[in-house]
């Protein structure tokens, strides 16, 4: 019997203490509370996301330049805001696609093999300004600006993107990085 008076004493003053709880949490929190009319605190600033990020469309090679023996040749694009993203530490990648006969393809990033590179050049004695310029060294230069299953693509991540973060885009695979930036394949 004592028991049984015992439990019953626990299971009211549970369901008394449960019960304010509930009142409490209810009645505390209201969306009403705190001054009518005026803002909130400023809260801390966000990470930038990829709305600067630019990226291009799969493109064929066109050649600005060729030299004599037609063994080598760039294509130069041409960045805005150039001297900005050299001087905030932008980063530069470009990739090259290999579509075969079967419509399955292989991305490369470059530089790949002793064939394509790039760079960031500014060199207006030799026509280059303010470009992210594709290199091709082989033979028959020419014969690639004809080639379908081979095309292009470069990203353009600004410093203010890269400064906030620890990942080095360099080192990461084309699918890690248009997956980082929310990117279209």
């Amino acid at each position: 019997m004592k028991l049984t008076k015992t439990i019953k004493q626990t299971v009211k003053t549970t369901t008394y203490l449960m019960l304010a709880f509930v009142m409490a949490f209810t009645i505390s929190c209201s969306p009403e509370d705190g001054r009518d009319g005026l803002p909130g605190e400023q809260g801390p600033a966000g990470q930038d996301g990829n709305a600067n990020v630019v990226s291009s469309d799969w493109f064929q090679i066109q050649f600005d330049y060729t030299n004599g023996p037609n063994d080598y040749g760039y294509m130069a694009i041409d960045i805005p805001n150039y001297q900005e993203f050299i001087d905030n530490g932008g980063v530069a990648m470009m990739y090259v696609r290999q579509t075969l006969p079967t419509g399955d393809y292989i991305i490369h990033p470059l530089p790949f093999e002793d064939i394509f590179r790039f760079a960031l050049a500014n060199v207006p004695s030799e026509g280059v300004e303010n470009s992210l310029v594709l290199f091709a060294n082989q033979t028959n230069v020419s014969d690639l600006e004809t080639e379908p299953g081979l095309t292009f693509r470069y990203i353009l991540v600004p410093g203010n993107t890269t400064s906030k973060s620890q990942v080095n885009f360099e080192k990461m695979s084309y699918k890690e990085v248009v997956n980082h930036f929310e990117l279209e394949p």
